[in-house]
């Protein structure tokens, strides 16, 4: 019995694990080691405080070069209820010694929180960097985002301009964006064994489902690695041709071979990769613009 799409329950939970990945333990070491040693050798402000929440700190690693630099933002994945910001340091390399500086977020999980509260702390952060842009050595007109897994889904809930008006910035803050691995429709979410812990109702998954209201916006990269499930393909080519067809500019990167933690640690993240290519082409024609 199908309960979303083609699925039936087992396949639908399926697409939302990393059991397929083969040597999954080896990447996460490889990953790690990769974090620490971006900390160890980077110039860095570690804990930045953009909110009042104990989780609302980011990372901030300055460019090599002469500022002042566009600056990368960039939301970590874990399905809205693990990982930090240290564990995606080495993001960082990919960047600071092409021009552009880079800020790691870290933000609320859930249990702690609902969705709601995770998407108002990643919209405070922005807030937060474009007021201190300048005393950080940025430029505050090209300020992008991006993220990958849940992080790709909370930089769709940044590009879109409705918010910026609340919180006191202008419309066009994000001056451009990058989704990787992300999840734009959340019904198939709620309905899989992922929520036994995160307990979206249909009223959230609705309302935070950022493939229901596309509308105008910045720029948008979406990526997703080849050999990532079937789900995460669909969803990411889908949101790329609804970006397109709401009358932006959007790219589809999908980098064959890659899988859902390769397609940053080893795309997002290496200078000159596809990836990292195709965002520092956006960074530098969107400043430019």
């Amino acid at each position: 019995m199908a309960v979303w799409r083609q699925y039936g329950q087992a396949e639908l939970d399926a697409q939302f694990t990393l059991d397929s990945i083969d040597n999954l333990d080896a990447l996460f070491a490889r990953r790690a080691e990769a974090a620490e040693r971006a900390r160890a050798t980077l110039p860095h402000r570690a804990g930045l405080r953009y909110g009042p929440g104990p989780a609302e700190t980011l990372d901030f690693y300055p460019s090599s070069s002469p500022g002042p630099w566009p600056l990368l933002v960039f939301i970590h994945g874990g399905f809205w209820r693990s990982l930090d910001a240290r564990s995606f340091a080495f993001v960082a390399e990919g960047y600071v010694g092409q021009g552009v500086a880079v800020a790691v977020l870290d933000y609320p999980l859930i249990p702690d929180v609902r969705l709601d509260d995770i998407v108002e702390s990643c919209r405070r952060a922005v807030t937060w960097l474009h007021g201190h842009a300048e005393s950080l050595g940025c430029d505050p007109s090209a300020i992008f985002v991006s993220g990958n897994s849940a992080g790709g889904h909370l930089v769709a809930e940044l590009m879109e301009r409705t918010w910026p008006a609340t919180h006191a910035v202008p419309e066009l803050v994000i001056a451009g964006g990058c989704a990787i691995s992300g999840l734009f429709e959340l019904e198939p979410v709620r309905r899989s064994a992922q929520n036994a812990t995160l307990r979206f109702t249909p009223e959230e998954a609705e309302r935070r489902s950022p493939a229901r209201r596309v509308g105008r916006g910045a720029p948008l990269l979406v990526s997703v690695g080849g050999a990532e499930a079937e789900e995460f393909i669909r969803q990411s080519q889908d949101f790329a041709a609804a970006w397109a067809e709401a009358g932006n500019r959007a790219e589809l990167v999908i980098p064959a071979g890659a899988d859902h933690i390769t397609v940053v640690l080893d795309e997002f993240a290496v200078p000159e990769s596809r990836l990292n290519a195709a965002m520092v082409t956006l960074i530098r024609e969107g400043r430019e613009g």
